[in-house]
């Protein structure tokens, strides 16, 4: 930049280089961080949010923590959907979590308000040797972390002086001076940017410059922010896309919370600006112009604080709206653990017995669903049956885990032998089923590289798969009938099912091998077809081991699930 009588002379060049560049680094930098911060928590991060988000208020407090850990209220709400996509958590849940996002994401603003630029690089210099010179993966991880915050920091000093000097061009200058007489044009800036570059703290940190250096007054600066919160929203929106209603209802949530909140904070504008103006004038050291960059933190905070207060009290009425505006009844069966009763395993275990009984039969229903998507996949490929398939073996594992540990915990009580009897069949049912969502994934992996490599099967092989897989769909429909109703005769024909699909598998196995001798095979380069094969029978093997738990009149198990 140039003054040249009284003319502001700018290297345009050197300009765009630096605000892109910048831009570049702070991106990448909270990337960076926000990855490492997660890596280093490995998958707890998960695991606290399924864990302790059975009320708003314990969502909110975890949706503040998630977010201040990673440095991303994006990241922290793609986690939430994939969460509901995988049924791991409800709609109610999931608002709560959406609600202390948007406050834990004010921590990233607050710390842009900081004067830690100066020791951008030394923090880097520490970062990178920490990287490249300590063997140790969380030494390394924590590296990341490092130099990613210190990236971030550098990122923004380097787009600070591009900015200032376009502050000085009077176009510039006139842009923003529009942006506060016309607030509704800050709220769509702020939104339009934020979505394009999917960081809020991005664009924060930019008005933060901004702000410093005189070019934008305080009231388009606060309209900015408004529209901050409504752009970050693309990312739930895009991690919902393909998932199921509850996943799309969730971006919802999260996309209603920030639309509402800043059109009540637009009808109040003025007011609130006055506040935060205050605020400056009280708790802020304007001499130094960098501390200035705190009085933003302060309306992205107030902001998210006060909105979310707000809506807390009207989270059923927020979740009635989006299922009437996302419609429809989802594809996948929910199966409500949380109804697995801890209080209930001492008090009355037999009841706690029953309940446990009603999230295996559950967790079969789940089951039979996917093979049913598994084998509907197998002849047609719809890219949502199998991200159905991989989401219902996450649902099945977790139900795995918990239904088993719960039912441990009933054993321990001291049950009669015809309860004792009960349970040991319960929790070998479970992994039966667990397993058959196994042998589930393997046939969705095997069709999915048949068509990634345009590997047709002949007319024969589909009708002896059509064949196959009728006589497995009316196996998992007895037994799950006789699971439920302990009936003996559906036991019975299941076992005669089982034998016949041992024998379809052997048949069609001869069947191939004589396609493939004749030439007549377009799966001649195919290895998977007899693993196709092998999958189907093992899934009829874990119908046959279900029942064979019930008919058995003297039946038990040890801790391990050997039976003897």
């Amino acid at each position: 930049m140039y003054l040249l009588a009284d003319t502001v002379i700018i290297d345009w060049k050197e300009t765009i280089f630096a605000i892109v560049g910048g831009l570049g680094i702070f991106l990448f930098g909270i990337n960076l961080m926000g990855d490492s911060l997660k890596s280093l928590a490995g998958t707890k991060l998960k695991v606290i949010i399924e864990k302790t988000t059975n009320t708003p208020i314990k969502g909110i407090l975890v949706g503040i923590i998630i977010t201040g850990l990673i440095q991303s209220s994006s990241g922290t709400t793609a986690l939430t959907v994939g969460l509901v996509r995988a049924g791991l958590m409800t709609l109610p849940q999931a608002v709560g979590i959406i609600l202390g996002a948007n406050i834990g994401t004010t921590v990233t603003s607050l710390l842009l308000g900081l004067p830690i630029k100066e020791y951008a690089l030394p923090i880097m210099a520490v970062g990178s040797f920490m990287i490249f010179f300590l063997s140790r993966k969380k030494y390394k991880q924590f590296g990341g972390v490092l130099l990613g915050f210190g990236m971030l920091f550098f990122g923004l000093d380097v787009m600070g002086g591009a900015l200032k000097g376009l502050a000085e061009l009077p176009a510039f200058r006139n842009a923003l001076l529009a942006v506060a007489e016309h607030p509704i044009l800050g709220l769509g800036v702020g939104a339009g940017t934020t979505a394009i570059i999917q960081s809020s703290s991005a664009t924060i940190g930019i008005l933060q410059e901004l702000y410093t250096t005189g070019a934008i007054p305080l009231i388009g600066a606060i309209a900015i922010v408004f529209g901050d919160n409504i752009g970050t929203t693309v990312t739930a929106i895009f991690a919902a896309l393909g998932g199921s209603v509850a996943a799309k209802r969730t971006a919802a949530a999260h996309v209603l919370f920030n639309v509402i909140g800043s059109i009540v904070f637009m009808i109040f504008l003025i007011p609130y600006t006055k506040v935060i103006q205050f605020m400056e004038n009280t708790f802020i050291d304007v001499s130094n112009v960098n501390n200035m960059k705190l009085t933003i933190s302060f309306a992205h905070m107030g902001f998210n604080i006060i909105n979310t207060f707000i809506m807390f009290w009207f989270i059923k009425q927020l979740v009635w709206l989006v299922t009437k505006i996302v419609r429809g009844d989802d594809t996948i069966i929910e199966v409500d653990i949380d109804s697995l009763n801890d209080d209930l395993i001492q008090e009355a275990p037999i009841i706690a017995l029953e309940g446990a009984k009603i999230v295996v039969s559950n967790m079969g229903k789940l089951t039979k669903q996917m093979i049913e998507s598994t084998f509907e996949y197998s002849f047609t490929n719809n890219k949502k049956l199998f991200e159905n398939g991989f989401q219902i073996e996450e649902m099945l594992d977790t139900i795995d885990k918990k239904a088993h540990d719960y039912l441990v915990k009933i054993a321990q009580t001291g049950l009669d032998k015809k309860s004792n009897q009960l349970q040991a069949e319960y929790v070998d049912t479970i992994r039966d089923f667990e397993r058959i969502g196994d042998h589930c994934i393997n046939l969705l992996q095997f069709f999915e590289h048949r068509f990634d490599n345009k590997i047709e099967l002949t007319e024969d092989a589909k009708k002896d798969l059509t064949v196959l897989y009728e006589v497995v769909q009316e196996t998992i429909t007895l037994t799950l009938k006789a699971f439920d109703d302990y009936d003996k005769d559906a036991c019975k024909q299941v076992m005669e099912r089982e034998n016949v699909i041992d024998k379809l598998v052997l048949k069609n196995r001869k069947r191939h091998i004589m396609r493939l001798n004749d030439n007549r095979a377009s799966e001649t380069n195919d290895d998977f077809y007899v693993d196709i094969l092998s999958n189907i029978e093992r899934i009829g093997d874990h119908c046959n081991n279900i029942v064979s738990n019930i008919i058995q009149e003297n039946y038990f198990h040890d801790e391990l699930g050997e039976d003897y």
